[in-house]
């Protein structure tokens, strides 16, 4: 079941992005495949430090970390689980507590819980700095994370 979060800009469309609706797919795919509670958040704490490594040279921890809080936030909107894992803004992102939220909860509900917050997260930065630099600043992490979309075979 993949849940859709849209941010809305005044009277701007939502963002929609490919990369934004493959993150919860992929945890999903990762859950109905078996994967534990324990690997799955694993994973996604791997993901939010791979964010973090590729976002901080450019915008700051801080910064990173803000939009990392904003986007629990608001994905804890349909996870509640999620309002623990914010403490407000902090000058890095506590991925020790995300770890300890997301072992708590069913392998259903990390992939689309952890799955709406790295949702938001890109739909935020797309809100912040526009869809193509948020591609291209996350480029890096979705090749490495990410399956590749299905392409079309020739028949």
């Amino acid at each position: 079941m993949q849940q859709d979060i849209h941010l809305h800009n005044g009277d701007r469309n939502p963002v929609q992005s490919q990369e934004s609706h493959r993150i919860v797919g992929t945890l999903v795919q990762r859950a109905s495949d078996g994967a534990s509670a324990a690997e799955l958040a694993d994973f996604i704490v791997a993901v939010w430090q791979t964010i973090e490594t590729s976002l901080t040279p450019i915008i700051g921890q801080r910064s990173v970390a803000t939009l990392y809080t904003r986007s629990c936030y608001l994905a804890s909107r349909q996870h509640g689980w999620l309002m623990d894992v914010h403490d407000g803004v902090q000058p890095t992102m506590n991925l020790a507590k995300l770890k300890l939220a997301l072992v708590e909860q069913s392998s259903t509900e990390i992939a689309t819980g952890a799955g709406t917050a790295l949702q938001v997260f890109y739909e935020v930065l797309t809100n912040l700095v526009g869809a193509s630099l948020t591609e291209r600043l996350l480029q890096s992490v979705w090749a490495d994370l990410l399956p590749a979309p299905a392409q079309d075979k020739p028949a």
